[in-house]
């Protein structure tokens, strides 16, 4: 059985890589075949040419099948392991993202933690808290002191470990002795961005890195995307802390609504175009609440409100 287990281990992480940009036709082919014979399929080149473009360049069948026998010295070396479905760690609110519009099943999480923390434990529960990049001072206190109150009451706090906003949380939580997780738009070994290194390097040791990619992976916009629902899905709720009418950090609120997950969001100065985001986020959305502090979010994640759809 655990030699079973491992192969099927070694051919989500193998076929993750492949389905970096989630290619649809990979996506259906894996939940229609499952993952060994997926990847067997794929090494042994029978399907159609569509699929077969997802192969980098020059790869053949023997290729595929060392890269999936590689898997366990890849996770050594990065210092991870690879979560899988079948684990009983797996995050109990992931399956809800197979189902979202226009997203597919995550195939496995790479998990950077010392000590090694369990998934499902840390991320039971777990709330996000995103923002602006270029954060006002306003913003980072915000952010930083929701980190803390959050962590101080037993919540895991979650980000995508970028600038401004998203790394205030993590410091927030991590000063209060709390549970930082920051989950990465590219491989566990490759923290992003690079002016949070030590930042994150931290919550590796202290907290937890997570990230559908496999080591050595590069940021890309379609990753980023992907991250953000990753973000939304495994987290009981999603704060917003400032976000201008363009930041990315409105991807993962939106996927937070469209998961039916409690959205939260500070407001901020009328005149600060870095809460024109968060602003417009309460008129557009019904279901999105307005909270000044941790006890309101806290509140919230308890009893969360019950309309779905948008104000007309």
């Amino acid at each position: 059985m655990m030699a079973a287990i491992d192969e099927v281990r070694a051919a989500r992480a193998t076929l993750a890589g492949l389905a970096h940009d989630r290619h649809p036709q990979l996506v259906e082919l894996i939940a229609t075949d499952g993952p060994l014979d997926a990847l067997a399929r794929l090494a042994d080149r029978n399907l159609p040419s569509a699929l077969l473009r997802v192969l980098p360049d020059g790869a053949t069948g023997g290729h595929l099948r060392e890269q999936a026998a590689a898997v366990p010295r890849q996770a050594a070396r990065a210092g991870a392991r690879v979560v899988i479905p079948q684990d009983d760690e797996w995050p109990a609110r992931l399956p809800d993202l197979a189902t979202a519009p226009g997203r597919g099943a995550v195939l496995c999480l790479w998990v950077r933690s010392n000590p090694p923390h369990t998934v499902s434990d840390v991320l039971g529960r777990a709330v996000a808290v995103v923002g602006a990049r270029a954060a006002t001072s306003y913003g980072m206190h915000v952010a930083g002191q929701l980190g803390a109150d959050l962590a101080g009451a037993g919540w895991s706090v979650v980000s995508t470990g970028g600038l401004g906003v998203d790394a205030a949380a993590l410091r927030g939580a991590l000063a209060a002795g709390g549970t930082a997780v920051a989950v990465l738009p590219s491989g566990v070994d490759r923290p992003h961005p690079h002016a949070n290194t030590d930042l994150l390097e931290q919550v590796a040791r202290e907290g937890m890195l997570v990230s559908p990619w496999p080591p050595a992976t590069r940021l890309t916009r379609a990753r980023y995307i992907a991250t953000a629902a990753l973000v939304a899905a495994l987290t009981a709720g999603t704060v917003l802390v400032e976000a201008g009418g363009r930041s990315r950090a409105l991807t993962v609120v939106r996927h937070a609504i469209e998961l039916g997950r409690p959205t939260m969001v500070v407001p901020g100065p009328v005149t600060s175009v870095l809460s024109d985001g968060a602003h417009q986020t309460l008129r557009a959305h019904s279901q999105a609440r307005l909270v000044r502090g941790s006890t309101d979010v806290l509140a919230d994640l308890t009893t969360p409100p019950t309309a779905t759809s948008p104000a007309a």
